[in-house]
């Protein structure tokens, strides 16, 4: 399934550089066709702050 732009997403790699493990769950808040097709993922706390905003390409995530 395509991702659309508000869509939860898991991680299916670690993101070491960032301190997110593999299956992290966040939400899709942007989408990109140039270079290449990407997503901007924002990824929360339990208290809802934002702990990461990164573009991932789709096969490192899965929508759920």
């Amino acid at each position: 399934m395509k991702p659309r732009l508000n869509d939860t997403v898991r991680l299916t790699e670690s993101l070491p550089q960032e301190y997110l493990a593999a299956g992290a769950i966040g939400v899709v808040v942007a989408e990109f066709t140039e270079p290449e097709e990407a997503y901007e993922i924002e990824f929360n706390n339990e208290h809802g702050e934002t702990i990461a905003q990164i573009a991932l390409r789709p096969t490192q995530f899965v929508v759920l």
